[in-house]
């Protein structure tokens, strides 16, 4: 029988896993994205950020699979129900497999249209088509090792895969600036993305055999049962991953539609930091999926009120504090590293920083709701959110400009989180526990921080690495110090705390 694992365990593993991740992914910033714009030249470049959108739909399109397994299995493990356990990790991997085949398939097929539409050089047209092609084959790699990663977040044993999506991530950023130098082009990115898929697999793997060891994790083979119950909820939650790709993946496609992949450049590069801390903050989401799908079916489940009352406000703080921090150093630290024709403006980057806070309060609250059992209603109201925001961004972008996107999609999120969270509300289980202790003081703090930011952002911004460190530990400091002020009282007596300790 699978045996139930430290909860505190799982989300700090899964925390410095995807945080180291992510660390990695910024570093990029630093190295990877130089070199392309030298040895590619922002054209290919802004052409290749908008095929890797359409990338990165191959690796997420999973129809939500690796989510419902979590839930399913992080309930099944809660109850100590080994036989679900298996039904859903064998069923799942099989099912994955064969859509992986099918995106990549499609994709591979489709590539030449990718690099006309994308606007590729005539010389490099070739190249870029074989590329898109070889990350295809990768991202449907990616794809099936999170079906494991689902796993490994319903039995709360995340240590190993962790572990192996930093090394991946690692590597493919290794052998993209090794390939760069060499001259070997946009087939560079390409290999990278290899790589890292490579590596992946290879830790999802060593997890399996680990996992059937340890804890008596033994995948079974496809089950009816489990067959229906995916198809059951199979439209709500492809409409959900749908969605989130939608929301998420879709505007530098957009850009390029409308502005070309010169502008295209120009929108990623601007909110390259943001994308690395909104990765950064999805950690919390992940880390803390399986452990409440677990504690709404346990024995303590009166205490998921509160648990959720922290969770949010301590997203919303650190992405308050990030966003600010952003804000703040963005000028500066584009203009220093990709060159100041790549910065898109001061109210484009606040534009991002709203997206990134609103649109990951709607997201966690959403992925919590899904959680807690409402798989089919959360994925709903998730690809409700998406298509409106798509539509909203897409009006916004044709009708006011480039800064004008991200702000039509911070609204719609807005709209979205306070419906998904009334629900969830409604659908908790009744709590012995005193409120989320919040004041007006705690609600307001971290938005304060966001205008904080803001106000330092419009200040004349002296262009050097100097002024970028000081601005971010003072904003850090000083941010910091604020949400301490504004600590709700539950997340100060720690029933936080006590809830990951289980």
């Amino acid at each position: 029988m699978p045996q139930r694992h430290s909860r505190r365990l799982a989300a700090l593993s899964t925390l410095l896993g995807t945080g180291a991740s992510v660390a990695i992914t910024i570093a990029q910033a630093f190295l990877l994205i130089p070199l392309c714009l030298t040895y590619l030249g922002a054209q290919l470049y802004g052409a290749w950020l908008a095929a890797s959108e359409l990338l990165i739909w191959v690796q997420l399109l999973d129809l939500g699979i690796p989510n419902l397994m979590t839930q399913r299995i992080g309930a099944s493990v809660g109850q100590h129900d080994d036989g679900t356990v298996s039904r859903w990790s064998g069923t799942g991997l099989c099912v994955l497999a064969a859509i992986g085949l099918a995106l990549s398939g499609a994709a591979i097929l489709c590539a030449p249209l990718v690099t006309a539409w994308a606007g590729v050089p005539v010389n490099e047209a070739a190249a870029f088509t074989a590329s898109f092609r070889l990350g295809a084959v990768a991202s449907a790699i990616l794809l099936g090792y999170h079906g494991v990663l689902g796993i490994a977040r319903g039995v709360q044993i995340t240590g190993l895969v962790n572990a192996a999506q930093v090394t991946a991530v690692l590597s493919g950023l290794d052998v993209s600036a090794g390939l760069l130098v060499a001259g070997f082009g946009i087939w560079a990115l390409a290999c990278g993305l290899l790589a890292r898929a490579v590596v992946s697999a290879g830790g999802a793997a060593l997890f399996m055999i680990d996992a059937r060891r340890t804890a008596g994790v033994r995948p079974g083979g496809p089950s009816m049962a489990v067959l229906r119950d995916m198809a059951g909820l199979a439209p709500s939650m492809a409409g959900a991953n749908a969605g989130y790709l939608l929301a998420n993946y879709t505007e530098v496609m957009l850009v390029t539609t409308v502005f070309g992949p010169i502008a295209a450049a120009v929108y990623a590069l601007t909110r390259r930091a943001i994308d690395g801390i909104r990765s950064l903050l999805e950690s919390i989401a992940w880390a803390v999926y399986g452990g409440f799908a677990q504690l709404v079916t346990a024995a303590d489940r009166h205490r998921a009120r509160a648990i959720l009352h922290e969770i949010l406000w301590l997203r919303l703080g650190a992405a308050c504090l990030c966003g600010a921090v952003v804000l703040g150093v963005n000028e500066a630290f584009v203009t220093l590293l990709f060159g100041a024709e790549n910065f898109g403006g001061i109210l484009l980057t606040a534009g991002f920083a709203a997206q990134m806070i609103l649109g990951g309060q709607a997201f966690l609250s959403n992925y919590l709701f899904r959680a807690a059992g409402h798989v089919r209603e959360g994925s709903i109201l998730l690809a409700g959110e998406a298509i409106g925001r798509v539509a909203a961004v897409a009006a916004a972008l044709a009708v006011m400009g480039l800064a004008a996107g991200p702000w039509a999609g911070a609204g719609v999120s807005a709209i979205a989180m306070m419906m998904t969270l009334r629900r969830l509300e409604r659908e908790l289980p009744p709590s012995d526990a005193p409120g989320s202790g919040a004041t007006a003081g705690s609600r307001l703090a971290p938005y304060v921080l966001f205008v904080f930011g803001l106000t330092v952002a419009i200040v004349t911004v002296p262009l050097s690495w100097a002024y970028v460190g000081g601005v971010t530990l003072m904003l850090t400091i000083c941010s910091a110090a604020v949400l301490w002020w504004a600590l709700p009282r539950t997340v100060a007596e720690g029933s936080l705390m006590r809830w990951i300790r289980t």
